[in-house]
């Protein structure tokens, strides 16, 4: 039965889901969800949290990007993605949860005034504030320090030495600061992590757009 994601194109985490659906190879049918609020009846239907991203496999709906990914990892049997080696699945889970804890939050203290957020609207919907945007650089560079020092593999991954789940989670806002006007020239090795991973063919393939 062919794949379904719910999805908009200036949503990060849906981008993640394409990413992950391009890494492993899956066709799959687009329907876009309108960023406004209320979201509508038809999709709160399909995912009553309303969140965008959603995956439908058949009967089963997905709605949280990383748990889209691991599914999607584990229903094609990308062990190279997310391990079944116990010790290795551990340190890709705990990139992933320390990107969603720690260092998300951080970037998007960056993107919402550099990208024009506007809650409900998304990315690109306000005018950019590139002066609050180098505050806010300013403001996280201690957690900017901290992922430097974590993404120091020569590979250019994130961990193991090569494409794992850990740098699909990344990926889109690691994107995102080509487009923030975010100085990395402190930062190498998070430089190097974004341009390796966002120089895969599967994440062309994704159709990034902010």
């Amino acid at each position: 039965m062919a794949l379904t994601l719910f999805d908009n194109a200036r949503s990060s985490n849906a981008l993640k889901a394409r990413f992950g659906l391009a890494v492993v190879g899956l066709a799959y049918e687009r329907r876009e969800v309108p960023f406004a609020f209320p979201r509508p009846d038809w999709y709160l239907a399909v995912n009553p949290v309303g969140g965008i991203p959603a995956l439908a496999d058949g009967d089963l709906v997905l709605s949280e990007s990383n748990a889209i990914l691991r599914y999607l990892a584990t229903r094609e049997g990308r062990d190279d993605l997310y391990p079944t080696v116990a010790r290795e699945r551990a340190l890709v889970d705990e990139m992933m949860e320390r990107w969603v804890a720690t260092f998300r939050p951080a970037f998007f203290k960056i993107e919402a005034p550099a990208l024009g957020f506007v809650l409900g609207k998304g990315m690109g919907a306000g005018e950019p504030e590139p002066e609050k945007a180098l505050a806010a650089a300013a403001e996280v560079q201690p957690q900017l320090e901290l992922l430097e020092r974590l993404v120091q593999d020569p590979s250019g991954f994130a961990v193991l030495g090569r494409p794992t789940l850990a740098d699909v989670t990344a990926a889109p806002i690691l994107f995102r600061t080509t487009k923030t006007g975010l100085d990395l020239s402190a930062y190498p090795g998070i430089r190097r992590w974004r341009d390796t991973v966002t120089a895969l063919p599967s994440f062309a393939a994704a159709e990034p757009v902010i």
